[in-house]
């Protein structure tokens, strides 16, 4: 147990190996260049998970008795890695539920056969368009992710398997929002369990312009048709995004007790401290700077997530203990917007400005959904 002093008091935290789902960002190479993606802006080098860094962190994963799944996703491409079908065998090997987000566009057949045959749990495709809509934003292979889908389907379907389920993710921009309805009765024929909806989060403000949740936008029609549609079928898992500053905040990732392993092995809390990157938040400008708690490639993964660092990071976004920067008055004089290090708080690093902690932006999987899918 560690002690925290607040203010006048003090909190006291356990040290417990309570992980549930472990990311693994495998790669942060990418087959595709969609414009929207901040990996246009970034200065990062480019590289793969060792297979020796891998096995350890599967070796580290057995301390974590309430660990539901091991998810292949980060800001890569994960099918980019030349081991990935190996890597998905070991840890479904291990006992472990797998899970992965893919554009698609490197599925063939044999890989297909192999994750059916593997028996892994879930996975998402990106898909922002019905195929051959115009559209300046979004993945630039939604054809051919349909085909992919639809042989997906097939494939299952001649095998009797109902793994994997099948999920698609969405980005809403101002060039899509009028097809949400009409994206979700596309994926129908494609047997797809669960959609999740997100916003965009701008790299830089020439896409600033695009963003659905700036107030210009009527919804909801919309957004009525899409909960029709998921009230209509039962076991149709949805999630959607707000459009408007609410003041609750929560992250999935921490209360979902999650963690996320960079393809180098240093660990961060989150999608959106994985990288160092720049983002635009309702027309400012600002660099998120990655954040990690230790590298497990030097430290055992139950070290780093019982690290005091760690643990006071978690107990202050589960209950929100820092600044409101989004919508704070000050907001358009105040330095401490301009980056992620440090909140007038003194937090370090700063959640004030973060669209995740006020559903604006979803984290990529929506996790409620694993517990559906037992």
């Amino acid at each position: 147990m560690q002690e925290f002093e607040i203010g006048m008091g003090s909190v006291r935290l356990n040290e417990t190996p309570d992980a549930r789902y472990i990311y693994l960002e495998i790669t942060n190479r990418c087959n595709l260049n969609c414009r929207m993606c901040f990996k246009q802006a970034w200065k990062e080098r480019e590289g793969d998970m060792g297979m020796p860094l891998f096995l350890k962190i599967l070796d580290d994963a057995r301390e974590f008795r309430d660990l539901r799944m091991i998810y292949f996703g980060g800001i890569g491409e994960p099918l980019a890695h030349p081991r990935f079908l190996e890597m998905a065998r070991l840890a479904r090997q291990r006992g472990y539920r797998v899970g992965l987000s893919t554009n698609g566009a490197l599925l063939t057949d044999e890989i297909m056969a192999a994750l059916i045959a593997l028996k892994v749990d879930l996975i998402y495709f990106s898909l922002d368009v019905i195929p051959m809509m115009p559209t300046r934003v979004g993945h630039a292979v939604s054809e051919d992710t349909a085909t992919k889908l639809a042989r997906l389907r097939d494939m299952k379907n001649a095998r009797g398997s109902d793994l994997p389920h099948i999920g698609v993710e969405t980005v809403i921009t101002k060039e899509n929002y009028r097809h949400l309805y009409d994206l979700t009765e596309y994926t129908k024929q494609f047997e797809v369990q669960a959609m999740i909806f997100s916003n965009l989060l701008p790299p830089n403000k020439a896409f600033s312009h695009l963003i659905a949740y700036d107030g210009s936008l009527d919804l909801s029609d919309q957004l009525h048709g899409v909960y029709l549609k998921s009230c209509e079928d039962r076991g149709f898992l949805l999630k959607l995004p707000e459009f408007s500053l609410r003041t609750e905040r929560h992250c999935d990732f921490v209360e979902k007790k999650t963690t996320i392993v960079r393809w180098d092995g240093e660990v961060a809390p989150c999608y959106r401290f994985l990288h160092t990157y720049p983002e635009v938040v309702f027309g400012r400008e600002k660099q998120v700077t990655s954040v990690s708690f230790g590298n497990v490639g030097q430290t055992s993964l139950q070290d780093i997530w019982e690290s005091r660092a760690y643990l006071w990071f978690r107990y202050l976004v589960t209950h929100a203990q820092f600044p409101s920067c989004t919508d704070c008055p000050l907001v358009d004089a105040c330095a401490y917007v301009r980056g992620t290090e440090m909140d007038c708080w003194s937090n370090m690093p700063s959640c004030g400005d973060c669209l995740w902690a006020r559903k604006i932006i979803l984290c990529p999987i929506p996790v409620e959904a694993f517990g559906k899918f037992r």
